[in-house]
């Protein structure tokens, strides 16, 4: 480059046309010659007129000034000028040896060809003999010895084959080496990327002080580097960096794939006066998951490529939606989902549409029967390297099934119930081989109630987590590629207090982890290079001089040769080593005053050739409509062209005024094929589904409540339940404000179970198993609040005992929990009445109900939904279209009105929950029951209980 003045040329011989501009002026203002004086004949017709004399035509003055400004501006352009007020004109010494000084670290890969060429061009100055020297001030193990003598054709070779490196520069280290070097130069070229990083402007005042100093400064345009990221379930903030603060800058960042493919592109505003701007992705969790890297887009550099390692990746998480919960907020999935959602992405469903996303984890809380199908796909995700996670509960202390790391000490699978302490017992310190290790153990959790683990030789292995007493309280076993982890006590506080605790936050998100072979937080251990970023930011093998990298050490190391920008594989699986990780790029804003300054010049210089081309462009243009003009060869514009012209001027207008689409208002799908497609989610309008969708059975039962039985292949026994069903809602009609319809038959396979609040199931002899579809619907309806009641009208057998053996073949598969009778003073008993025996055509028959039920342990809201018997309850109820009674009750009409008030008060307690289990009524109800003890007569006759509202 040719310096003069404040003014840098990369052409200067272009400059030698403007000599041709006088030339250029003469011919555009020259005079037309004299017209020659021809005697015509018939020009004697004008004798005796006196001519009149005129001057002949120039070019206008404006039109010629116009001319010249045009070529001038394009030879100047050509020139290639750059106004830089900080070059200094003085010519360096041409004697003595260079030293050539170049900045090979990752800021310089932007504009590395700007770099090497400047300093390739300086060989030209000097003496054709004199010595060259080359310091580069990236550290290497082998780098280059400033002291070395190269030959101006070895160093261009030399320059040519340099490039930049994936670790910043330590100017400090180079200028030690070159005073360690004993180097003398005569003067010295430093190819700068102009970045005030590790001390610029001190190595530029130090090599200064060594001999005359001159600088090209090529500092990186736009974002320098992406300094950081930051992660939501659903959204990526990507912050950038660059070097100069002045005026508005846009730039892009794509997210990739590992093996480059694009997944989305958001845009950053850098405003004026600000260093620093985000962009935000707002894509699925899906589509996140397959990100690997964050690149600014049209920007080379090891800075300006982000990798997205697994620690900082946002997990995602399935949640097997076990149906409607009525209740949400007393479930224990929503203990889970808000300890999850700050660190994962979460997806709830059934099992089938779980396992076909490959989430990193699934969770299952409290369900003690998978169906064979669920579990197949469940086992196979789980050794493709899955990590299923469950909860114990009240379901899987009474059945369980292949999917658990331990076998557990299951009571009976109807009648039986999880085993507790009288003391509750609090948490043992985290083994130094547990996931947990390291974590506080809160002093207030306490565990009131656990599934216990059978004892085995490899249990302590398992462990993950013990109480006091030794017991487990998490273990683990691995399935192929994946884990099998059970926490053995329930995801909600009914157990234990645990999930009140941060502890149990963190607990999850390290089974999450270590599930999936990584842990969250390893201080032991090495990770070695798997891949790395070269200078240009392009991922590569990693080399043999690429170190492996202690655990201790992330997030304190800073990138070298020996523990490059990458990808490095450990025991917490991935971890990214990024170049630009908090980087604060920054231009050099003072240079020595001895320093001849070349390039941008303390990042003031303005490149002028294209606005003087641009500028000779619109003068040339200018003209030629000026010449058009005058010479008449512009057409003249009619009415129906002016009519044209409006119209698309305003439709021009129209176009340019009209709202644009946010660039963030989309998303993307997932397709069959596995791709992601941008959709838009602009408000749209949805049509109301049509007739037909439903059928009318279906829109009856939600329109007006009414109970359903399940119909079976015994037409009688069919219409026995219907009569009793139908004879128990005309009880409800008149004696409380519960107005049910006729009831429905169902077909457990076929029929929505969610639109009737209580379902009556009579067993009848040698009834088939139940297939798949028929249990799954029943556990979903179980699930969801409803209510089944299961008869097997068995009660005239000798005894109280219900015997539950034909249920274990008919229900097999059902996730029933433990069993008890209806404890005493239990809400059942006095939710409408106050009774002290459940009859139906049989008397002191026993009625089981879900452990959880009970007063003493209560579990969620505290209300059972699995109801069994064999009072045979359907035919105490069952009347005839005219209201007679149908069968004959052992204890006559006495047991029949108990029935009945034990139907009205079964269905109150189905639909009320534990109203009436409080203590509100305490008071009335002790004072009823004092002035029932003066009484000798039976409490239980309908005379001594009222009939026209709750007691």
């Amino acid at each position: 480059m040719t310096v003069l003045g404040p003014f840098l040329f990369g052409a200067p011989l272009a400059l030698f046309a403007l000599l041709s501009l006088p030339v250029i002026w003469w011919v555009l203002r020259a005079t037309p010659p004299a017209p020659k004086d021809v005697e015509l004949p018939s020009l004697r017709l004008l004798e005796g007129v006196e001519p009149k004399e005129e001057t002949p035509a120039r070019t206008p003055w404006w039109v010629w000034l116009i001319r010249t400004l045009a070529a001038a501006a394009a030879i100047i352009g050509l020139s290639q000028p750059v106004y830089a007020p900080g070059a200094r004109n003085e010519a360096p010494d041409a004697g003595g040896a260079l030293l050539v000084v170049v900045d090979n670290g990752w800021p310089s890969a932007p504009r590395w060809s700007e770099l090497v060429d400047a300093a390739t061009a300086t060989l030209d100055t000097g003496g054709r003999d004199a010595a060259t020297h080359l310091l580069l001030t990236a550290p290497q193990t082998l780098n280059t010895n400033p002291a070395m003598r190269l030959s101006r054709a070895d160093m261009a070779k030399r320059l040519s084959s340099l490039r930049p490196q994936s670790w910043s520069t330590d100017r400090t280290e180079a200028l030690e080496r070159l005073k360690d070097s004993g180097l003398k130069p005569a003067r010295i070229f430093w190819a700068s990327d102009g970045i005030e990083s590790e001390g610029g402007r001190a190595f530029a005042a130090a090599l200064s002080a060594i001999a005359p100093l001159s600088v090209y400064a090529a500092p990186p345009a736009g974002p320098a580097a992406i300094t950081g990221i930051s992660s939501q379930t659903d959204s990526v903030s990507v912050t950038l960096r660059r070097a100069q603060p002045r005026g508005e800058e846009r730039g892009f960042v794509s997210a990739l794939t590992l093996d480059g493919s694009a997944l989305a592109t958001a845009e950053a505003v850098f405003n004026d006066g600000e260093r620093e701007a985000v962009a935000s992705f707002a894509i699925p969790a899906a589509a996140l998951s397959r990100i690997a890297r964050f690149t600014a887009t049209g920007r080379q550099g090891a800075g300006t490529v982000w990798l997205w390692d697994s620690s900082n990746r946002s997990r995602r998480v399935g949640l097997v939606d076990a149906g409607s919960v009525a209740q949400p907020l007393l479930s224990d999935m929503h203990y889970v989902r808000k300890a999850l959602e700050p660190f994962a992405s979460i997806n709830e469903g059934n099992i089938e549409a779980l396992v076909s996303t490959s989430p990193d984890a699934i969770i299952l809380t409290d369900i003690g029967q998978i169906l064979p199908e669920d579990a197949k796909r469940l086992t196979e995700w789980v050794e493709e390297g899955g990590a299923l996670i469950r909860f114990a509960g009240p379901h899987l202390a009474a059945q369980g099934d292949d999917l658990l790391p331990v076998a557990l000490r299951r009571s009976s699978r109807a009648l039986g119930g999880a085993l507790a302490w009288d003391e509750p017992q609090a948490m043992a310190p985290f083994p130094s081989n547990s996931p947990f290790d390291g974590l506080a153990i809160p002093p207030d959790v306490r565990i009131k109630q656990q599934v216990l683990a059978k004892p085995a030789p490899d249990l302590a292995r398992k462990t993950w987590a013990r109480l006091a007493d030794g017991s487990p309280l998490v273990t683990a076993d691995s399935r192929g590629s994946g884990t099998l982890i059970l926490f053995h006590i329930t995801a909600g506080p009914d157990w234990s207090d645990l999930p009140y605790s941060g502890t149990f936050e963190q607990m999850l998100r390290r089974s999450i982890a270590a599930g999936r072979g990584e842990s969250v937080s390893d201080t032991e251990g090495a990770y070695s290079p798997q891949l790395v970023l070269d200078g240009y930011g392009r991922l590569a093998a990693a080399g043999a001089n690429a170190a492996p990298l202690k655990a201790a050490d992330f997030g304190t190391i800073k990138p070298s040769e020996a523990h490059p920008p990458g990808l490095y594989q450990g025991p917490s699986g991935t971890r990214a080593l990024n170049a630009g990780a908090g980087a604060r790029p920054s231009l050099i804003e003072a240079w020595p005053l001895a320093a001849r300054l070349l390039g941008d010049a303390e990042a003031r210089s303005l490149r002028l050739a294209g606005p003087l081309l641009t500028l000779a462009v619109i003068l040339l243009t200018l003209d030629l409509f000026i010449a058009l003009l005058v010479a008449g060869h512009l057409p003249r514009l009619g009415r129906r062209t002016k009519g044209a012209a409006a119209l698309l001027l305003v439709c021009a207008l129209g176009f340019s005024l009209a709202p644009q689409a946010d660039a963030q208002s989309y998303r993307y799908q997932q397709m069959p094929d596995g791709s992601y497609r941008r959709v838009s989610t602009a408000p749209q309008v949805v049509p109301i589904a049509g007739p037909g969708r439903a059928t009318q059975k279906e829109i009856d039962a939600a329109l007006t409540m009414r109970f359903g039985y399940v119909e079976t292949d015994n037409g009688a026994l069919n219409e026995r339940t219907r009569a009793g069903l139908s004879g128990l809602s005309s009880v409800l009609s008149l004696r409380t404000s519960v107005e049910p319809a006729e009831p429905d038959a169902l077909n457990l396979e076929t029929d929505a179970l969610e639109l009737y609040p209580l379902v009556y199931f009579s067993i009848p002899e040698g009834a088939p198993p139940l297939s798949a579809t028929a249990i799954a619907k029943l556990n979903v309806y179980l699930r969801s609040g409803g209510a089944l009641v299961i008869d097997t009208r068995a009660g005239g057998t000798v005894g109280t005992d219900t015997d539950v053996a034909p249920l274990e073949t008919l229900l097999e598969g059902l996730d029933a929990p433990p069993l008890q009778p209806v404890p005493t003073n239990h809400v059942l008993a006095r939710s409408f009445y106050l009774l002290d025996d459940f009859p139906g055509r049989f008397a002191n028959r026993r009625l089981w109900i879900e452990k959880t039920g009970g007063p003493n342990a209560p579990r969620g809201d505290g209300v059972s939904r699995l109801f069994i018997g064999d009072a045979d309850w359907a035919s105490a109820w069952a009347v005839d279209s005219r209201g007679r009674d149908l069968y004959s009750v052992d204890g006559g009409p006495t047991q029949r009105e108990m029935a009945r008030r034990f139907g009205v008060n079964l269905v109150m307690y189905v639909l009320t929950g534990n109203y009436k289990d409080d203590q509100v009524h305490l008071p009335a109800l002790l004072e009823r029951l004092g002035n029932g003890d003066e009484d000798e007569a039976d409490p239980r006759l309908p005379e001594r209980l009222p009939e026209g509202g709750p007691q």
